[in-house]
């Protein structure tokens, strides 16, 4: 045994390119495959750091009018009471979240810091009994039983009071109100679907559902809050339905039977919320597991990719090992002595790759955008992991077995005479081997190659599809509060004092952003009955069809000058127009609201979703501008925005104008803005990180796969050198020799080629599917992907051919 370690590190200090290149092949193939793994690790367990998370549900449902469905994911505020008092040997307790930060999040003071918190909610006294936190200071039983009280975050109390204990201090929101900081608890990991950082009691009058029966009944064909069931654990999900349908017929029957609608709820274990991800909810963007079956798939494809290699590399140099392996068969050593010591041998290779992969997966997280494509999701931790650290041990020694097998068999059946006289040459099938293994390779480069460029086709598609409005040069402005919302027209007209603002629109909302209300109405048939139809609700200021860009297809659009465009006119988009089976929609009846109005224009179809979804029908109407009736309390969280057309140029000069102007009106906030067009950016965030995943993880694979043409080539070469010799004696340039040598594995990479453009079709093709908007298929991907390919096997093999090729011929026919 002594002697094989001498024997094999006597090897690899000898051959130190041949050792670098499968240790680095190696290396890359299990970091790729240990951060892809612990990506889908934290996808897969989402939210289950919540003890009792079993029995956890969130309660979904969908209404259905005119055969228009909608699903969404927030619910009636009296779903949960009315549930757990109907059945509570089933409904053991409920926690409802109301999402309260508007764009640009909740305002929270401290003296003079003040500072905005997206993920903020109004949540019931007995949260923390479902979604039990890791707390540092407080008391989660009794937190939030009073109306003035928080429970903040680890970031939040940092950011306001440093290492201090905030227990009993109090943060100020934009009304005045104290609230009484009662809990601190660690910042929620990465995979939870509900993120929160600032968490308001609901225990206050204005917040408490009617104790009207008949007020509770019209409250629960509403939505706006998010329900969540303690479920007896005897309960099995499965039997929701029959719930449901009780549930539906004693309350909800009578009041949906008069807008010709219905209604059913189903439940979403929390386990399983982040990836089931078919309803309506904007605030928690949910996974993919389209995208996890490709994660998985690359991390085990460039896994086989670097076995291969090892594979490829072992046997291409078994020429320099052959006399050694001939006398150690004649000195007595069995051919299972022979395959253990090249099975050492690859062990010894994964061990060292995997200490290599460590550091380069802790390098790549800490210096490379990868964790923040995978959204902070992975971490490598194997001090607190330990189990981590066994399961790579496992896998570097899978590895080390399976890449070292095929190489171990083959080398050590070798007949000694042979070996010893240096004349074993590769058989037809073990040359046919090697060339399926590199033709495996490169088919799944070049498909992932394709793929990219595929998908990078469809972003870009995004980015410049026609959304029937501008994005270009439009600044969206928030205004917070009511006092001053009611000073936007003063706003507007000191706005357009500069020169770089062309103009400036009020708005109620973002356009283009997924958060649309979605409303119920009465709409005039051609026969003039009224019928009930499902729409998108737009209130919509002045100026913004002209800001936006909107075309007016049939009538006119609103006007302020106009005071029944105010009051009850209305437009409807193109979508709209179709769904009714209008021939002529101006001056059809329309009741929303309870108000009632009429269709005084017709705006061509623009997305105001994103364009995974396709054109719903929409009513914009002008915004009430009189909050003289809002509620007191209410008043300070209000928000509108302002939507400005600026010029391109000095773009810092126009920000600063702004500022000092917002300033002016609003000296309690800071200037809160976004460009639109970023902000639509970010609706495809999850396919621009998963597109630049997948390209850099094809490049890794076309490196990869290059190592292993590496292999081939050198064993092709070694074979070949008398040849080669005899032909450089006969005239033969080393650019035509380089030629014949790369012309094998040209059609290799030709055919794998075919082969990618096959599978990337199909794969892409189930990836697009999940646009409602996408881009053809242009052949010439598959073209270039070819010619990607194609050039980068041929450099390879170039750069290891052309030694041989330029080599003295004497010394070549000397080979034996």
């Amino acid at each position: 045994m002594r002697n094989y370690i001498t024997v094999l590190f006597r090897n690899l200090r000898r051959e130190r390119l041949y050792t670098a290149i499968n240790v680095a092949g190696l290396a890359l193939g299990i970091a790729c495959c240990l951060i892809l793994g612990l990506f889908l690790k934290s996808e897969l367990t989402y939210d289950k750091h919540y003890k009792g998370y079993e029995n956890l549900y969130r309660i979904v449902n969908e209404f259905t009018t005119n055969g228009s469905n909608d699903k969404f994911a927030a619910t009636s505020p009296a779903l949960g009471p009315m549930l757990a008092a109907d059945y509570p040997e089933i409904v053991k307790a409920y926690v409802r979240f109301q999402f309260n930060a508007n764009n640009g999040g909740v305002a929270l003071r401290d003296g003079t810091q003040v500072f905005y918190w997206e993920h903020s909610y109004f949540v019931d006294p007995n949260v923390f009994d479902l979604f039990v936190p890791d707390v540092i200071y407080g008391d989660p039983k009794t937190a939030l039983q009073n109306g003035g009280s928080i429970a903040i975050s680890q970031t939040v109390a940092k950011r306001y009071f440093g290492d201090e204990n905030p227990i009993g201090k109090t943060l100020a929101t934009d009304s005045g109100t104290a609230q009484k900081i009662t809990l601190v608890f660690r910042d929620l990991p990465a995979n939870t679907h509900m993120k929160y950082d600032v968490l308001f009691s609901n225990n206050l009058p204005y917040l408490r559902i009617s104790d009207n029966p008949t007020v509770r009944r019209q409250q629960l064909t509403g939505i706006g809050i998010y329900t969540y069931l303690q479920l007896d654990p005897s309960f099995r999900a499965s039997g929701w339905s029959r719930i449901n349908d009780e549930f539906m017929n004693k309350y909800m029957a009578d009041t949906l039977k008069t807008v010709n609608a219905t209604w059913r709820s189903w439940l979403q274990p929390i386990a399983d919320t982040h990836l089931q991800s078919e309803v309506q909810d904007p605030q928690h963007p949910g996974g993919n597991r389209m995208y996890l079956y490709g994660c998985a798939a690359v991390a085990l494809i460039i896994l086989v990719i670097a076995c291969i290699n090892y594979m490829n590399l072992a046997t291409a140099r078994a020429t320099r090992r052959a006399r050694s392996i001939g006398i150690r068969k004649i000195l007595g050593a069995s051919r299972g002595m022979l395959a253990l010591q090249f099975l050492g041998e690859a062990l010894l290779f994964a061990l060292l790759a995997l200490i290599l992969a460590a550091v380069i997966v802790e390098v790549v997280l800490r210096f490379t955008p990868i964790n923040t494509l995978m959204q902070q999701q992975v971490s490598f931790d194997l001090i607190h992991q330990p189990m981590l650290a066994v399961w790579l041990v496992a896998l570097a020694i899978g590895i080390g077995l399976v890449s070292g097998l095929y190489p171990a068999l083959y080398l050590s059946s070798w007949a000694p005479l042979t070996a010893l006289t240096g004349r074993h040459q590769a058989g037809k099938g073990n040359l046919r081997m090697r060339e399926a293994l590199v033709l495996l390779q490169f088919t799944i480069s070049a498909t992932a190659i394709a793929t990219t460029l595929l998908m990078m086709a469809q972003m870009d598609y995004i980015a410049n599809a026609p959304l029937g409005f501008e994005k270009h040069n439009r600044l969206v402005v928030t205004m917070r509060g009511a006092s001053t919302v009611e000073k936007a027209s003063a706003i507007r007209n000191e706005l357009l004092r500069d020169s770089h603002i062309h103009a400036v629109a009020i708005n109620g909302g973002i356009p283009g952003k997924a958060g649309t209300p979605v409303n119920l109405g009465q709409f005039e048939n051609e026969d003039g009955s009224m019928a009930p139809q499902q729409f998108n609700n737009f209130p919509i200021g002045e100026n913004f069809e002209q800001v936006m860009g909107l075309k007016i297809v049939q009538g006119r659009d609103l006007s302020s000058r106009l005071l029944t465009d105010v009051g009850s006119n209305l437009l409807v988009n193109e979508a709209l127009v179709k769904k009714m089976g209008w021939s002529n929609p101006l001056g059809k009846r329309v009741q929303i609201r309870g108000e009632s109005g009429r269709v005084v224009g017709v705006v061509k179809n623009f997305n105001f979703k994103s364009l995974h979804s396709s054109i719903e029908p929409a009513v914009m109407y002008r915004l009430n501008m009189d909050l003289s009736r809002m509620a007191e309390i209410n008043k300070p969280f209000f928000t509108n925005y302002l939507i400005l057309d600026i010029a391109p140029d000095n773009i810092g000069k126009t920000l600063s104008y702004i500022e000092k102007v917002m300033a002016d009106a609003d000296p309690k906030h800071a200037l809160d803005y976004t460009f639109l067009d970023e902000s639509l950016e970010e609706v495809y965030r999850n396919e621009t990180g998963l597109t630049k995943l997948i390209g850099i993880f094809a490049a890794v694979s076309i490196f990869i796969a290059c190592m292993g043409l590496f292999g081939l080539s050198t064993f092709t070469t070694e074979q070949r050198t008398r040849e080669i010799g005899t032909r450089k004696v006969l005239g033969a340039t080393s650019w035509q020799i380089v030629r014949l040598l790369a012309r094998p594995i040209m059609v290799l990479v030709v055919i794998a080629s075919v082969l990618a453009a096959v599978a990337s079709y199909f794969a892409i093709d189930e990836w697009l599917a999940s646009f409602a908007y996408r881009a053809n298929i242009n052949p010439l991907i598959f073209v270039l992907a070819l010619v990607v390919a194609g050039t980068v096997a041929f450099v390879t093999v170039a750069l290891q051919s052309w030694k041989t090729a330029s080599a003295d011929p004497v010394n070549s026919l000397r080979h034996v």
